[in-house]
């Protein structure tokens, strides 16, 4: 063989090896991030032992050169139920992972859990984190930690909701137009962060006096038993017939129950005709954000009901409507749980957006109700002159400025102390020497939210005095 074909033979081979060797180039620029196949991974199986299962998320990267990741972690460590496995190595810890330009990586996901353990909360979470060029991305891991009835993103028709185990919310619920939810005593009912209840048909609660239905926020730690704004709330939208709620304890969320609210902004479209109508009795409505009862052009008729502690009103009736209340305590005072800087009840009987100025009839009687706070004027009055503007208060016990000697006003007690047993403590039974006590007058509600009867001059509020 010649030198120079030696020469030849030797450069070609070691162009081949060095070619071989060669990286692909690495993409730098902190622009270049990761996408995903899903955002959150749901583990929605409900386990009724020790549970199990696998999901898969796709990791790409859509740059036509390669990306490095630096590290691919779980951020609870090695301590967290969940583990995954990255290119067919199990951990929950990798680093200097390489993806190919306009390629992908498959991620494997496991969780082991016992749903059945008491001290668990309901949803457990944790994430996968991504570093890559200075980037931390991440995707949500979430599973049912406690063995209950889920639902994520439902929409429900006729429908009964039993006592058998807890019912939990996550990405919220619609009951759907013509339908019917039914939720019998005893029932809880756990709603996540921005969850809602959305009803377009009929929802039905039917709690015990022993037997309360509670709805609240899926944290259950004694810490959050008072913490305000954990969910959003019950929202009866237009059209939506035939409520009820008994015995039912509505906690910690945006709004208590909102009744009259649509996905159209065009206010033109409500009516009475397609307002939502709702019976409230013998119902505790607490720590609310921003209002426990919203009525919105709605019919709402109250009973033998507590309403407290929320940050903004109590009761907030606006842009018309027919509300009813009878033996209704309403009360908010400033806390470590809320400022109360707003009047507990508010009516008005018009609303304005940007479309311009609506008004609608209000007509709203408030017969034996305390309504007190820590305000010096805990009623607004907010009237257009354009609609009807019809309000009566008979025998209740009034926080207010106003002079209340017209013909709105009958038998009312102004400014004076109601007496509670300790409010401090959210105990809003009225004490043997409450002004309350005897200077009701005598309707069709024949007992008190607990079913204690009421006889002769009833007491005013939600609770009738037992010695």
């Amino acid at each position: 063989m010649s030198g120079l074909l030696k020469y030849i033979i030797c450069f070609f081979l070691a162009s081949v090896l060095v070619a071989g060797c060669k990286k692909d180039k690495l993409i730098t620029d902190s622009s270049a991030k990761l996408e995903f196949s899903l955002d959150t991974v749901v583990f929605d199986t409900v386990f009724t032992t020790i549970g199990s299962t696998t999901h898969q998320l796709k990791v790409y990267n859509r740059n036509s050169e390669t990306i490095l990741i630096s590290s691919i972690r779980v951020a609870g460590g090695s301590g967290s139920p969940f583990r995954i496995n990255v290119d067919g190595l199990p951990g929950s810890t990798f680093t200097e992972i390489e993806i190919a330009g306009k390629d992908s990586l498959y991620i494997f996901i496991e969780v082991t859990i016992n749903p059945t353990s008491g001290f668990l909360p309901f949803i457990v979470k944790d994430s996968i984190v991504f570093e890559t060029n200075g980037n931390i991305q991440d995707v949500d891991l979430v599973v049912w930690g406690q063995d209950a009835h889920f639902f994520n993103g439902s929409i429900i028709c006729d429908m009964t909701w039993v006592n058998d185990k807890p019912y939990v919310i996550y990405n919220s619920i619609l009951v759907d137009s013509g339908c019917t939810l039914t939720i019998e005593p005893g029932v809880k009912v756990y709603s996540h962060t921005n969850s809602a209840i959305y009803v377009y048909g009929t929802l039905v609660v039917n709690g015990g006096n022993s037997e309360h239905v509670v709805f609240q926020g899926d944290r259950t730690e004694s810490y959050f038993d008072d913490v305000t704004g954990q969910w959003l709330g019950i929202f009866l939208l237009r059209g939506s017939t035939n409520n009820f709620f008994d015995h039912t304890d509505i906690r910690n969320a945006f709004y208590g129950i909102s009744v009259g609210s649509s996905t159209s902004s065009d206010l033109g479209t409500f009516t009475f005709a397609n307002a939502p109508d709702v019976l409230i009795r013998r119902s505790i409505i607490s720590n609310m954000l921003y209002t426990g009862i919203f009525g919105f052009l709605s019919f709402i008729t109250v009973e033998n009901t507590l309403v407290y502690n929320c940050g903004q009103h109590v009761a907030h009736l606006a842009f018309g409507g027919v509300y009813n209340f009878n033996h209704v305590t309403m009360a908010s005072y400033s806390n470590s749980i809320v400022n109360h800087s707003e009047a507990i009840l508010e009516l008005g009987n018009f609303a304005e957006t940007s479309q311009g100025h609506y008004s609608a009839d209000i007509n709203a009687t408030f017969t034996n109700c305390i309504i007190d706070g820590s305000l010096d004027d805990e009623l607004v009055y907010d009237d257009d002159e354009i609609a009807a503007f019809d309000f009566q208060f008979d025998n209740c016990m009034l926080k207010t400025k106003k002079s209340a000697s017209d013909s709105n006003y009958t038998f009312v007690i102004l400014n004076k102390n109601p007496i509670y047993i300790l409010s401090s403590e959210f105990n809003f039974h009225i004490s043997s020497n409450s002004p309350a006590r005897d200077a009701g007058v005598a309707t069709t509600v024949l007992d008190d939210i607990e079913e204690n009867p009421r006889a002769g001059f009833p007491d005013i509020g939600a609770y009738e005095y037992i010695p």
